[in-house]
């Protein structure tokens, strides 16, 4: 029995061009991945900061996390813009510390980057160290509980 264009149903229509749609522009079985991860950095109260993160494919969204708290996109009120796969933090904070992750996501799911940490360097002078001469490390269960001196 041969049908016509009427007797299909319109939904099933309906999903078979949202799919061929779909397949135009993505391969949604494709599985994302930060191919460049974004740096660790020390920098100086009021510095600038770049982080950056490449992911593949690149048409996918990418967003940023600060200390696992998802960033909605540039926030005036830290000094942080985003663009596409570059973080920059504009005067660097206290309140801009902390460890940074590129997050990529898609239909098939979403990836991570190794995290970055941001650290605050001391101010202090390179010929004269001693105890004004410190730099805060934030814990990280992975490396030895030490400070080293850092000035900038």
């Amino acid at each position: 029995m041969m049908t016509t264009q009427r007797d299909k149903r319109p939904e099933v229509t309906l999903a078979c061009l949202l799919l061929a749609t779909a397949g135009c522009f993505a391969d949604l079985d494709q599985v994302p991945q930060v191919s460049v991860q974004p740096s660790s950095t020390v920098q100086k109260l009021g510095g600038t900061v770049i982080l950056g993160c490449v992911v593949e494919p690149p048409w996918m969204k990418t967003t940023w996390r600060l200390n696992g708290k998802e960033l909605n996109g540039s926030d005036d009120a830290l000094g942080i813009l985003i663009t596409r796969g570059t973080l920059v933090i504009t005067a660097l904070s206290n309140h801009t510390v902390g460890r940074y992750q590129c997050v990529a996501r898609m239909p098939a799911g979403a990836v991570a980057s190794v995290p970055a940490t941001v650290t605050l360097a001391s101010e202090c002078c390179s010929f004269a160290p001693g105890p004004r001469c410190t730099l805060f490390l934030p814990p990280i269960l992975s490396l030895p509980q030490t400070l080293h001196t850092l000035c900038l």
